[in-house]
């Protein structure tokens, strides 16, 4: 059973994966943050890192299993060094746990469409998860980048939601039409709100209205 859940293949594009995830958290947003700021350094691990191994994945891994593996060990690494308050400087911020949010939606938003659609993985379905993760990766990544260069400081803002939303609504149309589009708009809207970590209300908040609508 475990053998068609978790295949050799699975196991090294998890290790390759992970490895680019810690190259781009630990070279490329180090580089950027020297460049720009640690928020647009964030933005550039939620994108090269989250985003693009939300789009591969399911076109390299078996099952789920191994992503959702990955994903709760990253969470747990992150936890650790914030707890232990040994943040690496240039992508982490004091009190601000957005990183761990974000690989617990991660994990999670794979999990739960497992349980609920336990052959999902091998469907158009699978994208009912995964583009939430696109909309958290790249639609918060790209309003995050369009403020820091519109308003020069870290607030939400017009532009930058207008940036998300095209994306978001662009993204989701392409992959499930209407109730991508949707879904789309309603992952920007919940971005604007500061009361809940967008890392959890775009991603839920999607997948929630993306299952309603097609399941």
């Amino acid at each position: 059973m475990l053998g068609n859940l978790l295949t050799f293949a699975d196991i090294g594009w998890g290790v390759s994966l992970a490895l680019w995830v810690v190259f781009v958290t630990i070279v490329i947003s180090k580089y950027v943050a020297k460049r720009t700021t640690i928020y647009v350094a964030r933005k550039a691990i939620h994108m090269l890192g989250g985003g693009f191994v939300a789009i591969i994945s399911p076109f390299v891994f078996s099952s789920p299993l191994m992503p959702i593996i990955d994903s709760y060990l990253l969470m747990g690494v992150l936890l650790y060094v914030k707890l232990r308050k040994k943040e690496f400087n240039w992508f982490q911020e004091h009190g601000n746990y957005g990183e761990v949010f974000f690989t617990f939606s991660f994990g999670t938003l794979l999990l739960i469409m497992w349980v609920i659609e336990p052959m999902y993985w091998f469907s158009k379905d699978v994208f009912i998860a995964i583009l939430p993760l696109i909309f958290m990766s790249f639609g918060d990544g790209i309003t995050g980048i369009i403020r820091n260069y519109i308003y020069k400081r870290r607030v939400k803002g017009f532009w930058g939601s207008i940036g998300m939303l095209i994306f978001c609504t662009i993204a989701g149309y392409l992959v499930f039409s209407i109730p991508g589009l949707i879904a789309g708009i309603v992952a920007t809207a919940v971005e604007v709100f500061p009361l809940i970590d967008d890392n959890l209300t775009i991603p839920f908040s999607s997948f929630l209205v993306l299952y309603l609508l097609i399941r």
